[in-house]
């Protein structure tokens, strides 16, 4: 669970990061970051009912994921992140999917370091 001052939780500024931020892709995943100054990141993880109907499977996912970015939150850029799962990150294994998102944030430039955890 990030703190509260890392969450991304209002729709406005939710909405913001949307229509303002650089958009990221791969077959897994769809990254937005809004580039913002000062320190502050901000997240969001977003996994619809297309990604798996089984409740459990999709908040499995963005617990991986939100750990990640917890724990790696040093490495990111300033801003804001919208980190959403598309349909094909259900196929991976837990371990490659934060494989498969830190190398797509490191080819975006927005994940400063090299090492991949």
């Amino acid at each position: 669970m990030f703190k509260k001052e890392h969450r991304l939780a209002k729709t406005k500024d939710v909405k913001a990061a949307f229509e303002q931020g650089r958009g990221f892709f791969n077959p897994y995943f769809s990254v937005r970051h809004n580039a913002k100054t000062g320190q502050q990141r901000r997240f969001t993880v977003v996994v619809s009912t297309k990604v798996s109907k089984n409740a459990t499977r999709r908040n499995r996912l963005k617990r991986l994921v939100r750990e990640f970015a917890r724990i790696n939150m040093a490495n990111f850029l300033p801003g804001d992140y919208i980190l959403a799962l598309k349909p094909k990150a259900n196929q991976l294994p837990d371990p490659e999917v934060v494989v498969v998102l830190s190398k797509l944030l490191i080819q975006a430039k927005v994940y400063e370091n090299k090492r991949i955890v």
